[in-house]
């Protein structure tokens, strides 16, 4: 039982998928032993490289960072449209004519293309491959921003908000699982980080920038500026992200599979690992070598299928994994915090812009700085916190890396997630009160908190269950985006008939009781990993 977490007593020949040894030989993996296993020191390599020049996990960091920053750009971009209405609420009232909850709207349908189109893109994503999809969705963003830049009309702009959501979807879903595809597990966990700051925290600096754009220029701008900046981030991934979607013999992929399944065949399956630093580093044989691939061939734009299996199972997949429990954890620890952002910037525009501050579409963005800063604060503390803990529990775990190590952000999370949403909604229910520039600050701790969150969540996700975490971050990309679309369709009505002081008391009680549930999930993930690898949902709804 290291540190609280159960374990289950399996055979010394047997361990639980996700659990792997990082410091010393990973024993009963078929033909490798402690003298040809793969490392980075005198760290082992999980999952193991494959020989060929080809394998993700075998170009250099410095080509893996270069990839993975260009996606991080482009997902900034796909994230940006999200927030981008915040501050201009006003503004948009009046343009069109119509009240604070259709406004709300613009944003919780694009929220819904998102989720719709997840479903859609997840297919693609496990049949095919990435490079496809990122592309796609990167030229969709820049035809919807063209067309939201031209609206003039209420359903016009809606339209082409809910094209901005088909367009974020891929973004949101896979960038997680690109991390995955090229790093090792001890060098996840500052990039996931940097992952969920791009996606997640830098769209609390879109409101600052505009609501200066819409005093200046008009609102149409905001669009404007998107769409330039997207084409350029669109020409960047065309040339600079290849495919990394690799298909490896799966016994090569040992935070994958149990002992119990090291002695099967290779099969089609899609897995990732990570190399060395040294280019030229020489790493023992495993039989599979081939042509390295060029740069002219690594542009097209399919590079043929990634596994066999029926895209109808594929699209099933996400839904059968709502019954999981690990992916219910996910689900409620990243897309509450992230729903609860919503709720905050409803009340900012709804409360602010009236009396007895009276704010414009300027002085709500700067409401926006907190959430900025925090979110840097959660990017920094993630960083530092997630790989050093892992590494460091598994030192005191005799080398053993257990997947709950990951979850340890998860008691930061609560304090600053916690404290954030009550302070929030004290301060913000009497503003005659209370000093103007207290909102911001616990707006801060609770993005801090929500960033911590989401690292956690992806984090663990992805080494605990890496053959099944696109679908997974599917199913809580789902259950976020129609968590925050109820939140922006009812708001307005439940603040005016509960109150901010209530309606925040109500909403941090649920984000104290997930993160106990948290907590108690890092008692009993092992035990869970143990069961659902035993009986696998996909496999007895038979979606394999």
């Amino acid at each position: 039982m290291p540190f609280g977490i159960l374990d289950p007593k399996l055979p010394a020949h047997q361990r639980v998928p996700g659990t792997v040894h990082l410091y010393e030989a990973i024993h009963g993996v078929d033909q490798f032993t402690s003298s040809n296993l793969k490392r980075d020191g005198n760290i082992i390599l999980v999952p193991q490289p494959s020989d060929s020049p080809n394998d993700p996990l075998n170009w250099s960091t410095r080509k893996k960072d270069f990839v993975l920053f260009i996606i991080c750009l482009e997902a900034i971009m796909a994230s940006t449209v999200s927030p981008i209405l915040a501050s201009s609420t006003i503004v948009l009232v009046l343009y069109f004519n119509q009240g604070f909850q259709p406004i709300a709207l613009l944003t919780g349908w694009h929220l819904v293309g998102a989720a719709c189109q997840s479903v859609i893109v997840t297919t693609i994503f496990v049949k095919y491959g990435k490079r496809f999809p990122y592309i796609f969705a990167s030229a969709v963003l820049v035809g919807s921003s063209a067309w939201a830049a031209v609206a003039t009309s209420y359903r016009s702009l809606l339209w082409a908000r809910v094209l901005q959501g088909v367009a974020l979807a891929p973004f949101e879903l896979a960038v997680n699982a690109s991390v995955g595809d090229m790093y090792f597990v001890h060098q996840r966990g500052v990039r996931l980080a940097l992952v969920s700051l791009s996606i997640f925290g830098t769209t609390f600096l879109t409101p600052i920038i505009t609501g200066n754009v819409t005093n200046s220029l008009g609102w149409h701008w905001m669009f404007w500026l998107v769409l330039i900046f997207s084409s350029v981030t669109l020409i960047l991934v065309f040339f600079f992200v290849p495919e990394h979607v690799y298909n490896r013999d799966k016994r090569l992929d040992t935070d994958v599979v149990g002992d119990d399944l090291a002695q099967q065949a290779p099969s089609d399956s899609i897995v990732s690992s990570d190399v060395a630093d040294d280019d030229n580093e020489k790493i023992p044989s495993t039989g599979q070598q081939e042509e390295k691939e060029t740069y002219l061939h690594s542009l097209r734009l399919f590079s043929g299928s990634k596994t066999s299996r029926p895209l109808w199972k594929i699209f099933l997949r996400p839904f059968a994994l709502l019954l999981h429990p690990a992916i219910i954890w996910g689900c409620l620890t990243q897309g509450t915090m992230i729903a609860w952002t919503a709720m905050i910037g409803v009340v900012l525009a709804a409360v602010f812009m009236g009396p007895p501050l009276w704010y414009n579409e300027v002085k709500v963005g700067y409401m926006y700085t907190g959430a900025v800063v925090g979110a840097v604060i959660g990017f920094v503390v993630a960083g530092v916190l997630s790989d050093f803990s892992a590494k460091w529990l598994s030192r005191r775990n005799n080398n053993i890396y257990e997947p709950e190590f990951r979850i340890l952000l998860a008691i930061p999370q609560m304090i600053c997630g916690c404290i954030g949403i009550w302070g929030f909604g004290f301060i913000s229910s009497d503003m005659y009160k209370y000093s103007q520039y207290l909102p911001p600050f616990f707006f801060g701790l609770e993005t801090c908190g929500m960033i911590l969150g989401a690292v956690a969540s992806a984090s663990y996700i992805t080494d605990a269950y890496r053959d099944i975490q696109i679908e997974a971050f599917v199913s809580m990309l789902l259950f976020k985006n129609l968590l925050s679309f109820a939140l922006t369709d009812k708001a307005y009505p439940w603040l005016l008939g509960s109150g901010i002081k209530r309606c925040f008391t109500i909403i941090g009680a649920v984000q104290l009781a997930v993160s106990v549930l948290t907590l108690a999930f890092w008692i009993v993930g092992k035990w869970n990993r143990y069961i659902m690898h035993r009986y696998n949902i996909l496999r007895i709804l038979h979606l394999e």
